[in-house]
């Protein structure tokens, strides 16, 4: 559930062609046909199954998530602490527990900012 000007700015950050950024504008919003036939312009997220998203989404939560924990979470822990991430999905793993209790408290703020 990536919100599209999060995404755009993040891409403006490595690519430097507009036609590009703009026809992945348009792909976000492409509409979506419901099953009673009706149509819906998407505000957040990326098309489930779309050859892209895979890729919008690492890219999404690499500036969200990965930069966050190497640089501000990661030099506040006690002991070691690592993420591991596939696609959309991560894991966490602290070499202490309060460590680990710290940075569940302060995730859901987080994924907050980056809606």
């Amino acid at each position: 559930n990536l919100d599209h000007v999060w995404l755009m700015k993040m891409l403006k950050q490595r690519i430097d062609d507009n036609a590009m950024l703009s026809l992945i504008s348009q792909w976000l919003k492409a509409r979506i046909k419901s099953p009673e036939g009706g149509f819906e312009h998407p505000k957040s997220g990326t098309p489930q199954g779309g050859i892209i998203s895979p890729v919008l989404a690492n890219i999404y939560l690499h500036y969200a998530l990965d930069l966050w924990f190497e640089k501000k979470v990661k030099p506040r822990m006690r002991g070691r602490a690592m993420l591991i991430r596939y696609a959309d999905d991560f894991v966490c793993a602290f070499q202490y527990a309060n460590d680990a209790e710290r940075f569940y408290e302060v995730l859901p703020k987080r994924l907050k900012k980056f809606n």
